[in-house]
């Protein structure tokens, strides 16, 4: 019994060092991101190029997150990894904070896109640590504590920018990434050996109808998140009169709704619900992305990101758990590297493609045309992926 309960306590200690981690590490990426596209906008001439330096988060999360996870798959280890991304995370905050050109702004925000290969690792690595009946739990569990992080990060934004100006922002983030570095060195990883069995296999994958399916649905989740609610509904709000502080406390307010989701998820979500689950969070995307344009006011566009916040805080672990629940251990960093790569896509083609349209025709009717697609593909993809669901359970 007491060797039990030592075993118990090593696990929890284990477990809470590695969620501290996770949060330092989305703490720094997120604590400069409610008035990044405003502090890109001062350094760049058009709304292209703010949606250019933004999309290269996305373009190189899609290069590195499959590779990463194919090698870590074949070396049996995630923790080197793990702590080399969240170091680029560091030096990516420093570079942005100095940054005093379009070149070198792209060079920072590629390094910190880098780093989140840190993310398909810290996913499979934090849900070894259950057993597989409790997937959903911990994903419920990490995607929180991601998501307290953003919360922390962007209600700071604004004090720090009274304080400090916007490069004391992307210092704290820089140190926090350091602080995440040191929570995750005291924990113990044992190696996984390389069978050679159940390799991973890209064409296998290709033709993988529920993975690729759920992978693009989280696409168009990151598609809105750097697209809309950390890309260009800062500027609408900014053009409301919305100061930094306000800027910070709309994007807690969306992370608040988030965690809102997902413990919603944590208690509710169900295998045999996950389909109702997506339904109500994509229809919840494109009503409110649709009507932003027509806010009026600082205060409905508080509500519009309360359910942008709850529609991604309930579908994000349903994906993962959709994603990996059917995938053999030994091939799950590989196969979560190719669902993130696949919706890093939507990283990077969200704000890139807002800010054409906004160039083109405008900021308020990119929000428009955002939404009714967002409604005709989200509800099509749900479609195939019901019909892929009940073809998998025959």
């Amino acid at each position: 019994m007491e060797n039990r309960a030592l075993n118990t306590q090593s696990a929890i200690h284990i477990k809470l060092l590695v969620l501290l981690s996770v949060f330092l590490f989305w703490f720094s990426h997120y604590v400069y991101m409610p008035t990044l596209p405003q502090y890109i906008r001062i350094k760049v001439s058009t709304l292209t190029q703010v949606g250019i330096v933004l999309s290269m988060y996305g373009i190189w999360q899609v290069v590195v997150r499959l590779p990463i996870g194919l090698i870590t798959d074949r070396a049996g280890k995630r923790k080197p990894f793990i702590i080399l991304g969240i170091s680029f995370a560091g030096i990516g905050a420093l570079v942005l904070g100095f940054s005093e050109s379009f070149l070198v702004l792209a060079i920072g925000r590629s390094l910190v896109g880098i780093s989140m290969s840190a993310w398909v690792l810290q996913v499979v690595f934090f849900g070894r640590l259950f057993e597989p009946s409790e997937l959903i739990k911990a994903s419920s569990i990490l995607t929180l504590s991601t998501s307290l992080a953003k919360l922390a990060g962007t209600i700071s934004t604004g004090y720090l920018n009274n304080l400090g100006g916007y490069l004391l922002a992307f210092q704290v983030a820089s140190f926090g990434a350091l602080l995440s570095v040191l929570f995750m060195i005291p924990v113990k990883e044992t190696r996984i050996p390389y069978s050679g069995e159940g390799n991973f296999n890209l064409n296998l994958m290709l033709k993988n109808r529920k993975v690729i399916v759920v992978s693009l649905l989280a696409g168009i989740n990151q598609f809105l998140n750097f697209g809309i609610t950390f890309g260009f509904f800062p500027l609408v709000a900014q053009e409301f009169g919305a100061s930094d502080i306000v800027k910070s406390h709309l994007l807690g307010f969306n992370i608040i709704f988030l965690i809102s989701g997902n413990l919603l998820v944590t208690y509710f979500g169900k295998q045999k619900n996950s389909i109702l689950l997506l339904l109500i969070s994509y229809l919840f995307f494109s009503f409110s992305v649709t009507l932003i344009p027509q806010a009026g006011t600082i205060g409905i566009l508080f509500i519009l990101q309360a359910i942008l916040g709850l529609a991604h805080g309930i579908s994000y672990p349903v994906l993962i758990s959709l994603c990996i629940g059917d995938i053999p251990e030994q091939n799950r960093s590989s196969v979560m590297g190719f669902h993130q790569s696949i919706y890093a896509v939507g990283m990077f083609l969200g704000p890139w493609i807002c800010g054409m349209i906004a160039d083109g025709l405008g900021l308020y009717q990119s929000f428009t045309i955002v939404g009714i697609g967002t409604f005709i593909l989200s509800f099509s993809l749900l479609y195939f992926l019901r019909r892929s669901t009940r073809m998998s359970n025959m």
